[in-house]
C-alpha cells in the first residue's frame, strides 16, 4: 500500500527552454505573469473551499 500523499511535497520539472523563455522577459512582465499566477491560485483556492466536505473530514481551514 502506498503512504499517503502529501500536498504539500510537490516537485515540478522545469525546462531549460522555459527557463529561458521567463528570464527574456522584462521585470515588468515578469511581474504580471506573477500576479496572474497568485490570482488563479486565489480562484483555485476558493473553488476548493466552495466544495462540500465529505462527512468526518477536515477542510482546508482545519473546521469539520
Amino acid at each position: 500500500m502506498n503512504p499517503p500523499f502529501d500536498p504539500g511535497d510537490r516537485t515540478y520539472y522545469v525546462d531549460d527552454a522555459r527557463l529561458q523563455a521567463f528570464q527574456a522577459l522584462t521585470p515588468e512582465q515578469r511581474l504580471r505573469w506573477v500576479e496572474e499566477l497568485a490570482a488563479f491560485l486565489r480562484l483555485a483556492r476558493v473553488g476548493r473551499m466552495r466544495q462540500p466536505v465529505p462527512t468526518g473530514q477536515r477542510d482546508d481551514t482545519g473546521k469539520v
